[in-house]
């Protein structure tokens, strides 16, 4: 969760939970994680199979 405080100077403070900061990185890691495995397997399957590839990524993205 993250919170906006605006501190006694008049500055605002964005406070950030642990939770969300492992959340965040967490997702980064699991979308390389899918376009180095669709660069992969295009690589390994060829051309004919890109089509298919890319649809399966993107499934696997937005399900995750």
């Amino acid at each position: 969760m993250v919170e906006v405080q605006i501190s006694e100077q008049g500055t605002f403070e964005f406070l950030y939970d642990k939770w969300d900061i492992f959340l965040s990185l967490l997702a980064l890691g699991f979308s390389i994680a899918v376009v180095i495995a669709v660069i992969a397997a295009g690589a390994r399957l060829g051309w004919k199979a890109w089509p298919w590839i890319l649809g399966a990524g993107l499934v696997a993205w937005l399900l995750f």
